[in-house]
């Protein structure tokens, strides 16, 4: 061996497992398929980034082995997407986006103390390799969290936007290795092409601190935009329990009213037209009023989309009902009603004659699943306005809530969407 390597050797073999670190720490983002596969991820970082420190290092001391320190990075940059695909699992796009803003946000935070440590020259001191080690450990942390805090955010974007980020991660990884590869053609030594690329990982730190702040925005007005459509959601529940009671008193009245008839009516002896009147009566008071469910708050949300149906020309069926004792919160079951029916009543009334909506309750084993079907024209219906167009979203959030599951599926020119939630015991309900 000779003295120049077993230099390098020495002064790369402690500072390693930092370097296996730098990448290690990416399966804090993600969940490991199985033990064995997480142990295959762990060897390749192993061997792989426990070469990286060897080859810079024998590059910095001698001002060799450049070919041998690019051709490393890509193999790294090539292999890299295809041991997080198949060693990790959970949603492919993840696995793939967090790629490239964890290196480029954990480079941002290692370069200055990989830079100090090649101007030490070599053999690196115990201090410097510790303080390194210690470097490392934080900006891997950080790194992590910031990385997750944006993956999250980024997971918010509609589907194919967030399918696209994540297929340009890798490749955007692998032209930020071609691109550190041609610097370093460029340059004469390890410490010269770091200092380069310091500012390129600047310049990518800069444009994603910028993005993720957009991202924040982005979900701040969004949060702000769903509060207001529940709470327009609110006011025309209350608008509709209003609406009820003025009709429940106009009922009441009215009853008086025919009540007082029908005493003149027996007071003056005319017994036969008494009875045509209570025969009449019944008849509309058969068709005046109709309970559509047990439960307050779905009697109501069934209510306002009878009328909209009515109004339509939209026919309703309900099958099924839903008991008074839901321990769903009024506040969820509420909007998981209102989203569910307005987005059918919408879609049927813009649809071809005979319009229909049928509605199906089915509580069973806990769990609570409300199937809506209706026809539809040949293209979904998208409302506008304000307090639209979070209709999905909060359907979602909901079902995500109480471990359930929403879909939406298209087809013969009828929608059917199906929303399934565990119903909370009764002590969470009012613990």
């Amino acid at each position: 061996m000779s003295a120049a390597l077993e230099i390098v050797l020495v002064s790369a073999l402690p500072v390693a497992p930092a370097y296996m670190l730098g990448v290690y720490a990416i399966r804090f983002l993600l969940t490991p398929r199985s033990p064995r596969r997480h142990a295959l991820f762990a060897l390749y970082c192993a061997v792989l980034l426990g070469l990286k420190p060897v080859v810079d290092f024998y590059w910095q001391y001698t001002n060799d082995g450049r070919s041998l320190a690019i051709l490393h990075g890509t193999v790294m940059a090539l292999t890299l997407p295809v041991l997080l695909w198949y060693c990790f699992g959970g949603d492919w796009r993840r696995r793939l986006f967090v790629l490239f803003p964890y290196v480029c946000i954990q480079s941002v935070f290692i370069m200055p103390p990989i830079i100090l440590l090649l101007q030490t020259g070599l053999p690196l001191r115990p201090v410097w390799q510790v303080l390194f080690l210690a470097a490392s450990a934080v900006a891997c942390g950080l790194a992590v969290l910031i990385t997750d805090r944006l993956a999250r955010l980024v997971e918010k974007l509609p589907g194919p936007v967030y399918t696209a980020l994540a297929a340009a991660s890798p490749a955007v990884n692998l032209l930020f290795n071609l691109d550190q590869a041609r610097q370093s053609l460029q340059g004469d030594s390890r410490l010269e092409t770091a200092a380069i690329l310091s500012w390129r990982v600047a310049e990518l730190g800069l444009l994603l601190a910028a993005v993720f702040f957009w991202l924040l925005r982005r979900q701040a007005k969004q949060t702000v935009a769903i509060a207001a459509a529940r709470e327009a959601m609110h006011q025309r529940a209350v608008a509709t329990q209003q609406r009820s009671l003025t009709e429940l008193r106009t009922l009441h009245a009215a009853h008086r009213e025919n009540l007082e008839a029908l005493d003149a009516l027996l007071a003056e002896g005319r017994t036969q037209a008494a009875l045509d009147k209570v025969r009449a009566l019944t008849r509309q008071e058969s068709q005046a009023a109709r309970r559509y469910a047990d439960n307050p708050v779905a009697d109501v949300s069934l209510a306002e989309a009878a009328r909209r149906c009515g109004e339509a020309g939209v026919a309703l069926n309900i099958r099924g009902t839903l008991p008074r004792d839901c321990t769903l919160p009024p506040v969820d079951l509420a909007s998981l009603l209102y989203n569910l029916l307005s987005n059918a009543v919408t879609a049927a009334a813009a649809g071809p004659r005979p319009g229909t909506v049928d509605v199906r309750f089915v509580t069973v084993a806990g769990r609570l699943c409300v199937t809506v079907e209706n026809t539809m024209g040949p293209r979904p219906v998208r409302q506008q306005g304000p307090g639209h167009g979070f209709g999905q979203k909060i359907l979602r959030e909901i079902a995500a809530r109480y471990d359930g599951s929403y879909t939406l599926e298209y087809g013969s020119g009828r929608a059917v969407a199906t929303a399934m939630v565990c119903l909370p015991a009764k002590e969470e309900t009012h613990g």
